[in-house]
């Protein structure tokens, strides 16, 4: 019976088997000895954490830096042994060879939604600092259109919480604050920012969204990850998985 850091692969429900499948086969094509490689949040970027972990312990990437794009990724990667550093480390010098992420929409031209993790803002700023954006999800995360099923991420400034969804109302666009579990009170992100959830009636042009809504005094950065993925690792119930790019 195959076991990653503790779990029966055997034995995963149809949909991990899709994460796996898609966080495996983008780590065992693209990650490279020496690559500094942005890392992930989700529960599908973790079997990319997992199985890069599994491969820098076994001496096939030797001289590999790791950045984190969340608290939650980086106690994993230090759980995992993985050799972290930050951007403004002199090893990394803001430049990255690669990052590998999961989304929570995607649509087949490689737009999608980011932030059911909130941690949308560093997902982004790994994503603009590296060569290469590469996404991994499993077949249900796939949609026609963005942001009419799975809610965009805003994430504001405290201060803004307000007058940004005033704003919001003013356009039409249906928001939420984003409610913590295990937590009294809304989710503050890694950052100490607020998360508003929004979801619209129809399709939206996510390359106009992403750019009206950051204009809004107050927001901080959008979970609209527009023309960014250069290609995408799909996989599939049954263990097998689709290559999409772009």
């Amino acid at each position: 019976m195959i076991k990653i850091a503790g779990m029966s692969i055997e034995t995963l429900s149809p949909q991990d088997r899709g994460k796996q499948a898609a966080g495996f086969a983008a780590v065992d094509q693209l990650v490279q000895p020496g690559m500094k490689l942005g890392l992930g949040t989700g529960s599908t970027a973790k079997w990319a954490i997992l199985r890069t972990a599994e491969r820098f312990r076994s001496g096939e990437l030797e001289g590999l830096l790791v950045v984190a794009s969340s608290f939650d990724t980086e106690i994993l990667c230090q759980k995992e042994g993985l050799p972290l550093r930050t951007l403004q480390d002199a090893q990394i010098d803001a430049e990255l060879d690669l990052v590998i992420d999961g989304a929570d929409e995607l649509m087949t031209s490689l737009d999608c939604i980011k932030g059911g993790g909130a941690a949308q803002l560093q997902e982004k700023i790994l994503c603009d600092a590296s060569k290469d954006f590469i996404l991994v999800a499993d077949e249900s995360k796939v949609v026609p259109h963005l942001g009419t099923r799975f809610p965009i991420p805003l994430e504001v400034h405290p201060l803004a919480r307000l007058s940004v969804l005033k704003t919001l109302k003013h356009r039409g666009i249906q928001a939420q604050l984003r409610y913590g579990t295990g937590k009294a009170g809304p989710v503050v992100t890694d950052n100490g920012n607020f998360i508003f959830d929004l979801l619209f009636s129809a399709p939206i042009d996510a390359v106009q969204q992403e750019t009206e809504l950051k204009m809004i005094t107050g927001v901080v950065e959008v979970g609209l990850f527009p023309r960014r993925a250069r290609r995408a690792y799909i996989g599939k119930s049954d263990g097998s998985f689709l290559i999409w790019e772009r």
